[in-house]
């Protein structure tokens, strides 16, 4: 439903902001950290290498020839050598220690999981953070979907024009327990082992959705392509065309039901492959909610229809 998905979004879009926050939190202490310990020009007092490298050796070369511009040029020479030589040699050795350091630091995928998995077992990390909010919620919305409520969308036109292909709806699941189906009501369920001996299919768990037309103990007949039901003709504006076809007068076994498309000719339903067992029923369509602009109520035929019933108390609510 758009419920779960929005809230497993949420958690993943938070999750993502944390990364985010973890990774500038890391970019500020590298920038930091090169304000205060990056190379910064000064006159080196020890090779890398360990040898003494004191002033008094650019002493020497000031103490040379004192006051010419031959003179200055070759101090000023053997200084800026000094320093290059004396530079190089800290770099290499700088850039040797922070491979070294990484050589030790690197972990390995094995060591990672191993790390992650008992950080895990003690209820410690981000992936053990993620768990406790993600899997709570996901156990929740799939006991509602499972015991109360599910989506489901239309991939045909068997339904036109109440409902149109790509339509999703809400089918709840409760109901069938305490009560029998209703005329009028739109139905998912498991098709029976007729329809699938007349399509020559192999199950492969497809349910369908179909309108109820009459129940256990009615009499149903199409006649002039009109629907009669207990010898009455039914108002059905909400089909998209009268029938092409003619059906005899028909008694609906107790248990059972049968159902329709609205779209009468283009419709694979109990005209076809017969009754309809009401253990079949996973639950009847209450609302539609997407696309917005169909957005609609499913149950309006079958309270205009609530009536006298017939009485299928002989009978078992759910067959097995």
């Amino acid at each position: 439903p758009p419920r779960e998905r929005a809230s497993f979004i949420s958690r993943l879009r938070r999750m993502v902001f944390r990364l985010a926050q973890l990774f500038i939190l890391a970019l500020e202490a590298q920038l930091a950290c090169s304000l205060v310990l990056g190379p910064v020009p000064r006159l080196p007092l020890r090779r890398a290498g360990g040898d003494s490298c004191t002033l008094a050796s650019f002493s020497m070369v000031e103490g040379g020839q004192g006051g010419s511009s031959d003179s200055s040029e070759v101090r000023k020479s053997a200084i800026l050598a000094e320093l290059a030589r004396a530079e190089g040699a800290e770099s290499d050795g700088a850039r040797r220690a922070d491979d070294a350091d990484a050589e030790e630091g690197a972990v390995s995928p094995q060591a990672w999981v191993r790390d992650e998995w008992a950080r895990l077992r003690r209820g410690e990390g981000e992936v053990a953070e993620f768990l406790k909010e993600f899997v709570p919620t996901f156990a929740f919305f799939l006991a509602i979907r499972i015991a109360l409520v599910e989506p489901r969308y239309i991939p045909s036109l068997s339904m036109y024009p109440t409902l149109d292909i790509n339509d999703q709806l809400a089918v709840e699941k409760v109901s069938k327990w305490n009560r029998p189906p209703r005329r009028g009501e739109i139905v998912v369920f498991d098709p029976p082992d007729a329809f699938w001996r007349l399509s020559q299919r192999e199950r492969d768990g497809e349910a369908l959705i179909k309108r109820v037309v009459a129940v256990g103990g009615d009499t149903v007949e199409v006649r002039g392509g009109r629907l009669y039901v207990n010898g009455r003709l039914q108002d059905e504006s909400y089909v998209n065309e009268r029938a092409a076809y003619e059906l005899p007068p028909l008694a609906v076994p107790p248990g059972s039901v049968f159902v329709l498309g609205d779209n009468r000719n283009q419709s694979f339903d109990s005209h076809y492959w017969g009754f309809l067992p009401q253990r079949n029923i996973i639950g009847h369509a209450v609302v539609s909610y997407w696309p917005p602009g169909r957005i609609k109520g499913l149950d309006g035929v079958a309270e205009r229809l609530a009536g006298p019933q017939p009485d299928q108390a002989s009978a078992p609510l759910l067959e097995r």
